[in-house]
């Protein structure tokens, strides 16, 4: 099951030196049933960038940028819930990690300016794409 986790750039940074997302009882999102297209996979992504925009709201001392995970675990790993996410019951190793997308660093301004309620900012702003080998390098 490939699912879409939002995340901090402090999540980032702890799985990176862990080898794992920090802990179980994270929200993802995942495609549904029988909607494997492009279009659902931009919503699913959508769905769970701005859910990391919302964490970063109680993580004042992470970077202003989102970031979702994209991992690959097997459905007894999760637990549904009535919107549809999911609910991850382990922790994600790196491993199982297929991609990141986070903002890019020039982003940061658009990103506080959503975060003090101008969302309309993020609206033309794209997630970059990060192959799990440069995670490391993402958070450093």
């Amino acid at each position: 099951m490939r699912v879409y986790i939002p995340v901090t750039f402090v999540g980032l940074g702890r799985a990176s030196s862990s080898g794992a997302l920090p802990s179980s009882g994270w929200r993802a999102h995942v495609l549904p049933d029988g909607a494997d297209t492009d279009e659902a996979e931009y919503e699913a992504l959508r769905v769970a960038a701005a859910d990391s925009l919302a964490e970063l709201r109680s993580e004042p001392e992470a970077p202003r940028r989102r970031a979702v995970v994209v991992a690959s675990v097997p459905e007894e790993w999760t637990e549904a819930e009535p919107d549809g996410s999911v609910l991850l019951t382990r922790r994600v190793p790196v491993e199982r990690i297929v991609a990141v997308y986070a903002d890019p660093a020039e982003s940061t301004a658009a990103v506080v300016a959503a975060l003090a309620g101008k969302e309309s900012t993020l609206a033309s702003s794209d997630l970059l794409w990060f192959a799990r080998q440069e995670l490391a390098e993402l958070v450093s």
